[in-house]
């Protein structure tokens, strides 16, 4: 399998995801797209750094999310924001940091094949 197999495939289940929420019903829900791509996201990023480098580096960019986290929790928690609305807004940043790191990766993937 090529390793521009599974950025390929993210950028099509973000379309679809995003077409879904816009002319469906998902789109008076309210959960967002970020909440959604998440978990597609880091597989997505885990897969294409696997195939292209030969070694992912996902679980050490999670341990670095997760230390970044506790101080964002530690600091934002004290600033009057609910947990709930904090959680949430990580999740979504999550989502977003495994996206723009794809992005980064296919890019140097490009530039090296």
């Amino acid at each position: 399998m090529q390793w521009w197999i599974w950025p390929l495939g993210g950028f099509i289940f973000w379309t679809v995801v995003i077409i879904f929420k816009k002319w469906t019903a998902l789109k008076q829900a309210s959960i967002k797209t970020l909440d959604i791509i998440t978990i597609p996201n880091w597989i997505v990023l885990h897969q294409t750094m696997g195939y292209l480098f030969g070694i992912s580096f996902v679980p050490w960019f999670l341990l670095v999310w997760l230390v970044v986290g506790i101080f964002l929790a530690w600091f934002l928690l004290q600033n009057n924001w609910r947990w709930q609305t904090f959680w949430r807004r990580y999740w979504q940043w999550s989502g977003l940091l495994a996206a723009i790191i794809v992005i980064l990766i296919t890019i140097i993937g490009l530039f090296l094949h």
